[in-house]
């Protein structure tokens, strides 16, 4: 990849520059489970970046051998992907955990126990932030998120959305790296799309399209990544903080503990 492919992202950033501001982005991994050479690649990634990253984890999946693979990755946090990433749809709904095809009590109840597993395994490292599966969640489960203790709400961004809760922070991906429609050949989604899909976004906040507060988010999965996906975040990564203009902030800074 060379430097005059992240023109069209730079641009804009230049844009940010020359107006004073300064454009955020965060990064959020998702599916972590268990220990991985893909892991230990995210992991080397965001030191040597100086890259802090979100790691949506499996609550259901997760245990003692994850919690010592990441205990001493300090630009990493872990956010709540759902309870088991199971679908629990009828066949051409779409996939859904946390859909309406169950009673809220039993979601309610499984997030509940996912959290205070996390909580209780990762200690300062966990952020209590729900990650749906499949970037999917019932409208009406929403409300309940800031009563159960969490902070935050992360899923696929669109323009145009409900409002959150008062106390619940939404910072949704913008930009997910991989193209999952010919599964299961995942793929990297390529260089302009990504590219794009973030100028936009940066655009839309610059000129206030868009939530200005809202971090600018790549979404990666660590375990189906191919050698050009990987290879465009760390170009990314790599462009961005030498620019002048970014920073890129931690899941504990987008959602601060409550003093």
């Amino acid at each position: 990849m060379t430097a005059d492919s992240m023109n069209i992202l730079l641009r804009e950033l230049d844009a940010w520059r020359d107006a004073g501001k300064t454009a955020e982005f965060w990064w959020r991994d998702d599916d972590a489970a268990e220990p991985s050479v893909p892991l230990d690649r995210l992991l080397g990634l965001s030191e040597r970046c100086d890259v802090p990253c979100g790691l949506a984890t499996v609550p259901a999946k997760a245990g003692e051998p994850l919690r010592k693979a990441v205990s001493h990755a300090n630009r990493v946090w872990v956010l709540q992907h759902g309870y088991a990433h199971v679908n629990h749809a009828p066949s051409g709904a779409g996939a859904w955990e946390l859909g309406n095809h169950r009673s809220k009590s039993v979601m309610m109840d499984e997030l509940g126990q996912g959290k205070g597993k996390l909580s209780q395994l990762f200690k300062g490292q966990f952020v209590p932030v729900l990650v749906p599966p499949w970037n999917r969640i019932d409208s009406g489960l929403v409300a309940y998120l800031p009563v159960m203790g969490y902070r935050g709400l992360s899923g696929s961004y669109k323009k145009s959305r409900s409002a959150p809760p008062a106390d619940l922070r939404v910072a949704d991906a913008h930009c997910d790296v991989l193209h999952w429609k010919d599964k299961p050949h995942v793929r990297f989604a390529g260089t302009e799309k990504c590219l794009k899909l973030l100028a936009d976004h940066l655009k839309d906040k610059r000129t206030g399209e868009a939530e200005a507060s809202e971090p600018s988010c790549v979404l990666t999965h660590h375990m189906v990544m191919d050698a050009d996906a990987w290879a465009f975040v760390e170009a990314l990564f790599e462009a961005t903080s030498a620019h002048p203009a970014v920073v890129w902030l931690s899941p504990a800074v987008i959602w601060p503990a409550k003093s």
